[in-house]
């Protein structure tokens, strides 16, 4: 392949395989970083996860980053703290954590993720794109459909890109009692625009330093969801579960 070609996914290849050579090394996304509006994260409430086993997978799912899987795997509820998107945007993170395990981590880096990691978060936005993940640790590499995560692009502002999105996940563990997070109603609230409101636990996923840039803003996610609304045209947030957002496109196109 000529050189010319080979792109971000080249570089990010070469970049990881060097990190696993160098012991250490990490990775240094490029991102605009700030700790303005961030005291409410840091004097939060941070429970210990509570986690659950599903369907033949257990809490910590499968190797390399089991600490890392035990916090997408929570099923627990929060006190959500209104949360200004651009705080999470903007959240600061160890520069050289990307692609490290977190037993690889040094005590600074720790504690400087904690700090605000484990917040249960309410934020609002667009949706900007939605995806049905590969196969990944956390489910134990499973195959199927109802256990993997679909990856969320929340985006500040209607219409905008997943480059300028926080990723939000729905979890195999979490979306089994939620019937009406299907497909569907996924695409009505990316076609129609409208609001959302996610409810979650913050969560820094080390391991997509190369997509920094490219198709979202921050290594930060709410991660898990646990809760998911979105706001009619009179001005009323509506459980996910209890109707789509293309019912209220088509009373209002009726009116």
């Amino acid at each position: 392949m000529p050189s010319g070609n080979r792109g971000p996914r080249f570089a990010a290849l070469f970049a990881f395989v060097v990190c696993i050579g160098a012991s250490g090394c990490g990775f240094l996304p490029l991102s605009k970083m700030s700790f303005v509006g961030t005291e409410i994260l840091e004097a939060a409430h941070k429970p210990a996860a509570v986690d659950s086993a599903f369907e033949g997978c257990g809490e910590a799912g499968s190797q390399p980053d089991y600490a890392l899987n035990r916090l997408k795997n929570r099923v627990d509820e929060g006190k959500f703290l209104p949360t200004a998107w651009k705080v999470i945007a903007r959240l600061p993170w160890p520069r050289r954590v990307g692609y490290r395990f977190r037993n690889q981590w040094t005590t600074g880096e720790t504690r400087e993720v904690k700090g605000f990691e484990g917040a249960a978060v309410e934020v609002e936005g667009h949706l900007a794109g939605y995806k049905l993940e590969l196969p990944e640790p956390p489910n134990c590499y499973s195959t199927g459909a109802r256990q993997k995560d679909y990856h969320l692009w929340l985006s500040e502002h209607a219409n905008d890109t997943q480059r300028n999105s926080i990723v939000v996940e729905l979890t195999p563990r979490v979306r089994v009692s939620h019937s009406g997070w299907d497909e569907d109603r996924l695409a009505a609230l990316v076609s129609t625009q409208r609001q959302v409101r996610i409810r979650g636990w913050l969560m820094l996923d080390q391991m997509h330093p190369e997509n920094v840039g490219r198709n979202r803003t921050t290594l930060w996610e709410v991660h898990p969801i646990m809760q998911l609304d979105w706001r009619s045209s009179r001005g009323k947030w509506i459980s996910l579960d209890s109707l789509s957002p293309s019912s209220d496109t088509l009373r209002t196109t009726e009116r």
